[in-house]
C-alpha cells in the first residue's frame, strides 16, 4: 500500500510539472498580450476586463470587454470603434490526458484545484510581469466558479460582490 502512495504522488507530481511547463512555453506570448492592452481603446460602457478560459486539458484565455462581471459590452449599442474582446493566448495542450489515466487518477487526487491553483498563479506571474496600468480592473475567473481573481490584487473575490 506504501508503495502505491508513493507511486500516485510521483504521478500527481509529474501532472504538476507538466501543467507548469506548459504554462511556461506561453509565458512570453501572455506577457505580451497584456502589454498590448494599454494600446487598446475600450468602449465608453465597459468597466471591467475578464479573462475567461474554456480549462480543460486543451485551453486558451480570452479577455472579454464587459459592462459588468457577466455581462459582454454589446457592440450594436456602440457608436465608436473599439476593441472587442480578444484571444489572449489560443488552445494549447495543458496536460496529456493520455499519460495520467484520466478519469480515476484526475478525480481522486482532486487534480482540477491543482490546475486551477496553477493556471490561476501563473496569469498574476505574468500580469506583474508585464507591468502594465490599465485604465479599467482585471478580472481572471474559471467557469462556473463564483470567485475571481482580481490580477491587480492578487485577491479572490466574490464576483457578486464585485463593485465597479
Amino acid at each position: 500500500m506504501e508503495v502505491f502512495k508513493i507511486f500516485n504522488k510521483l504521478r500527481v507530481e509529474k501532472f504538476i510539472k507538466e501543467v507548469r511547463s506548459n504554462l511556461d512555453s506561453k509565458e512570453s506570448e501572455l506577457i505580451k498580450a497584456f502589454v498590448n492592452l494599454k494600446e487598446l481603446s475600450f468602449p465608453k460602457a465597459a468597466c471591467v476586463l475578464v479573462i475567461d478560459t474554456s480549462f480543460s486539458y486543451n485551453t486558451g484565455f480570452y479577455l472579454a470587454v464587459n459592462e459588468d462581471m457577466f455581462n459582454e459590452v454589446d457592440r450594436v449599442s456602440e457608436d465608436s470603434e473599439y476593441t472587442d474582446g480578444l484571444i489572449l493566448v489560443d488552445n494549447f495542450i495543458l496536460y496529456s490526458r493520455d499519460k495520467i489515466g484520466f478519469d480515476d487518477f484526475f478525480i481522486e487526487n482532486d487534480l482540477e484545484k491543482v490546475q486551477m491553483k496553477e493556471v490561476s498563479q501563473w496569469i498574476k506571474k505574468c500580469f506583474d510581469l508585464a507591468q502594465v496600468t490599465l485604465p479599467l480592473p482585471i478580472y481572471f475567473r474559471f467557469p462556473d466558479e463564483e470567485y475571481a481573481l482580481n490580477l491587480v490584487t492578487g485577491e479572490w473575490e466574490d464576483e457578486m460582490e464585485i463593485e465597479l
